[in-house]
């Protein structure tokens, strides 16, 4: 096993950086939005595009400085000698944010913003802009599309919310597992991609829980972004009662890893481990018990996040240049290119490399090589 990545600690999570990070992605989709109603006439003061890129710009300072000196996530030593305790009958919600579909809902106003400001200068350009400014909503209502499919989340038959029943009437199917490792697993295909396993050990076999909804437009992780400090524990591995939803032909199937100490992470495992479960000695009744989900872990990447937040800042400062018209209009038209450029390259820059690179806490593969190989196989079997 290779050692987890070294000067990059994992840290907690805390209410600065929620608050200032949403807010600058608020304001800064708020911007794109406000560039669809170019004001290079009126007073720079005066031009919401401009004052709203301001406050974008202060409040993404405020949260990367938060960011930085955000305290070292821990979490206490696991218990000793406690025994096995009972399923718990009330398991909390799924950990999710909203706030990082607004980088989607930019993209998917970015081609009418582009050509919105370069139509503010026209010029020459006057006769096609109803023609570009038609393809450009084309192209910004088929990006829409995805960014509302995110917004939607899951489908009603994901688990978590059928898992949560089970245990509230009585009785899951679970397996006693001791947490292993948090292995990173590089697709490097630059997508959302899954590239995240906690490792649990059952007595016959390894498990590999994985996020739900591995291709979601948010953060695919964001259930495991804790979770290693969680190795060494030992606990539940829950999934619903045999029947319901699960008759459906899907390949993963929701879990909850559940520890001795009262953590919650919800995943998903592979369809064959869920239904080995449903055997009569996998089923247990639920009791009343006290859990609550595994520590916050801060999303902020310093190998990630200084990338998108310069192109961010590129994108946004040209757009707005090009919007005022400080020159010719053949200027204002190479920036309004210069900033869809910038804004495509950021989003997907900043996608592929969360996607390639292991975070703080995450195990890379044992080779440590090119990006696209397997992780490791752990104790010869990965299920």
């Amino acid at each position: 096993m290779a050692h987890r990545n070294k000067g990059v600690r994992l840290r907690r999570a805390t209410w600065w950086c929620r608050v200032t990070g949403t807010a600058a992605l608020v304001t800064g989709t708020v911007t794109a939005l406000s560039l669809l109603f170019p004001a290079q006439d009126s007073p720079l003061l005066a031009d919401s595009s401009v004052l709203y890129a301001v406050l974008t710009v202060l409040l993404g300072v405020l949260w990367w400085a938060g960011a930085l000196l955000a305290p070292p996530l821990t979490a206490p030593s696991p218990p000793h000698g406690t025994g096995s305790v009972p399923v718990p009958a009330r398991l909390p919600g799924r950990r999710m944010t909203r706030a990082t579909l607004m980088p989607s809902l930019f993209m998917a106003v970015l081609p009418l913003v582009v050509v919105r400001t370069a139509g503010a200068h026209a010029g020459p350009l006057k006769p096609v802009m109803p023609l570009l400014i038609a393809v450009a909503a084309l192209i910004s209502l088929f990006l829409l599309r995805g960014w509302l499919s995110g917004l939607v989340g899951g489908s009603a038959h994901s688990g978590p919310a059928e898992l949560r029943r089970d245990a509230a009437a009585g009785e899951v199917a679970a397996r006693r597992v001791r947490v292993g490792p948090a292995v990173w697993v590089g697709e490097g295909d630059g997508r959302w991609s899954a590239s995240r396993r906690l490792m649990v050990v059952a007595e016959d076999r390894q498990i590999a829980l994985r996020t739900a909804r591995e291709e979601s437009a948010c953060f695919p992780w964001l259930d495991l972004e804790s979770a290693a400090v969680l190795e060494g524990r030992e606990g539940w591995l829950c999934w619903a009662a045999a029947g319901g939803s699960w008759g459906d032909p899907v390949e993963q199937m929701g879990a909850a890893l559940v520890t001795d100490d009262g953590y919650v992470v919800w995943g998903s495992t592979d369809r064959h481990v869920a239904e080995a479960a449903y055997a009569p000695e996998h089923s247990h009744p639920t009791a009343p018990r006290s859990v609550r989900r595994a520590p916050r872990a801060s999303l902020y990447r310093p190998d990630v996040h200084g990338y998108a937040l310069a192109m961010a800042g590129a994108t946004l400062l040209v757009l707005v240049l090009a919007e005022r018209g400080l020159g010719p209009d053949a200027l204002s038209w190479c920036l309004a290119l210069v900033g869809g450029f910038t804004g495509v390259r950021g989003v997907y820059g900043y996608t592929r490399r969360l996607a390639d690179r292991p975070g703080p806490g995450w195990a890379p593969p044992e080779s440590g090589g090119r990006r696209g190989r397997r992780g490791p196989n752990l104790h010869g079997q990965n299920t």
